[in-house]
């Protein structure tokens, strides 16, 4: 059984708008105790620029049953952590999940006498300050955030890095040690960070990072620590602007290629996304939803759910209720909003799925070259299988039982002009599929989902 934990990364500081490659955010990477065989499955991360700050957050998911968590985390100068929730990401993936609507089966209309309801349905279908540390390494400073221990570190010499952190209870694999060698060469610091010792993984908060400066870049190479063949990993941008990859390559689904199998009740949009992926020998980023919108959105649900379900919200201590919750839901939004002029407020969405191989460079972002929209809705235009048939209606006779209505017959006498002469209108058939969840997810599903995943993760301390 997966397991879903959500913890965060780091950006170094950069005091330059023009960035340069190294000066830049870096991923962290998994790095369990020596007897465990967990393995990181995938990476949703929220990075949000501005000219002021910058902030990453990364929600990873595991395959295993982990005792313990850990984390390295190269960074520029001294970073700000702070706590945050997964209901960011239950948000934001609902807010921009590709969906994919059937064509329409262009029916006939029904009777005059039948108004303006429209008989059928639609199923839907998936698709899917600094103290010595001795031996030549530094601590910049070190603190207890929520239930993780956190340090900051700084040396010029990779092994006594390496020493310091496998004294210190971080197994560094040897083919993570290279990876280490080369951050410190460039100049980066390192955060620390693991569980506070008797806090199980059930106890495990998100976190964000947060940084001075704007940062264009996200460093991957610490991301193959923990991974397996492949780095499945969602991205989604707060800047203004719509952003996109610069020094990977990227694509897009053609609406036109898009085909709507009746017999299986969903689309070949997974097909298709898989086979650029491969295409490119798991080395490009698909542009997946890039719109203008207004923080308003966003803000606007997580503020219900912590107003109406605090203790379900992932924000603040259960116990303390509402006061602690919204305190931090508001700073995770100041983290995630400010800076940025609201009236040039894009929201992108990317996602790849790298091969190992692919992790040999940092992932450099910038304003896209055309700050043309790209929309998460596509309607099939071209269909397999057999479609279903058209409603038949029953003749108009007062008193006739409509299909699929609970309350019997004649209720269409409330519609038209309430005589039962309603004006007729055309009916069509669509069915839409989510590559994720329901489009359809509100207020109390987001609680429900972080509740389970909750439980499930208590299960295992």
């Amino acid at each position: 059984m997966k397991l879903f934990h959500a913890l965060f990364l780091s950006l170094p500081l950069v005091t330059a708008v023009v960035i340069d490659a190294h000066d830049a955010a870096a991923c962290g990477g998994c790095v369990p105790p020596q007897d465990e065989s967990t393995q990181v499955t995938g990476h949703r991360m929220v990075f949000s620029v501005s000219q002021t700050s910058t902030t990453l957050w990364d929600q990873i998911e595991y395959s295993g049953d982990p005792t313990s968590f850990a984390w390295i985390l190269p960074i520029k100068g001294q970073v700000e952590v702070g706590l945050s929730s997964d209901a960011v990401f239950a948000v934001l993936s609902e807010r921009t999940a590709t969906s994919v609507a059937a064509p329409p089966l262009n029916c006939p209309p029904p009777p005059s006498c039948w108004g303006s309801w429209e008989g059928g349905g639609s199923g839907s279908g998936g698709m899917g300050g600094g103290d010595a540390a001795g031996g030549g390494v530094d601590i910049i400073t070190q603190e207890v955030v929520g239930p993780y221990e956190t340090v900051q570190l700084s040396s010029s010499d990779p092994n006594a890095l390496k020493d310091w952190l496998t004294t210190n209870g971080y197994n560094v694999s040897p083919d993570v040690a290279p990876i280490i060698d080369a951050y410190v060469g460039e100049g980066f610091d390192f955060l620390a960070l693991k569980l506070v010792p008797g806090q199980g993984v059930g106890s495990m908060r998100p976190v964000r990072i947060t940084t001075l400066g704007a940062s264009n870049t996200l460093p991957l190479r610490m991301v193959a620590a923990g991974t397996g063949a492949f780095a499945p990993m969602t991205l989604w941008v707060f800047a203004e602007g719509r952003y996109e990859t610069k020094n990977f390559s990227s694509f897009q689904i053609a609406p036109a290629d898009i085909v709507w199998n009746w017999d299986e009740g969903n689309s070949n949009y997974a097909a298709l996304k898989d086979d650029a992926f491969k295409a490119s020998n798991n080395s490009n980023w698909l542009n997946q939803y890039a719109q203008p919108t207004s923080s308003w959105d966003i803000r606007g649900r997580l503020e219900q759910l912590v107003s109406f379900l605090p203790d379900q919200s992932g924000y603040g201590d259960p116990d303390d209720g509402y006061a602690t919750a919204n305190e931090e839901l508001q700073a995770d939004l100041e983290k995630m909003f400010g800076g940025i002029n609201e009236t040039e407020l894009w929201l992108t969405r990317i996602n790849t799925e790298l091969a190992r191989a692919s992790l040999n460079k940092d992932l450099a972002l910038g304003a896209a070259t055309a700050q043309d929209p790209v929309s998460n809705f596509f309607q099939a235009t071209q269909a397999v299988g057999t479609p279903p048939t058209c409603p038949e209606y029953p003749p108009c006779d007062p008193g006739t039982e409509i299909p699929g209505d609970p309350n019997g017959g004649g209720w269409w006498n409330n519609l038209g002009d309430g005589k039962g002469n309603g004006s007729a209108s055309s009916s069509s058939c669509a069915v839409s599929s989510g590559t994720e969840t329901t489009a359809a997810l509100g207020l109390l599903g987001v609680a429900l989902g972080l509740s389970v995943a909750r439980r499930r993760s208590s299960r295992r301390k």
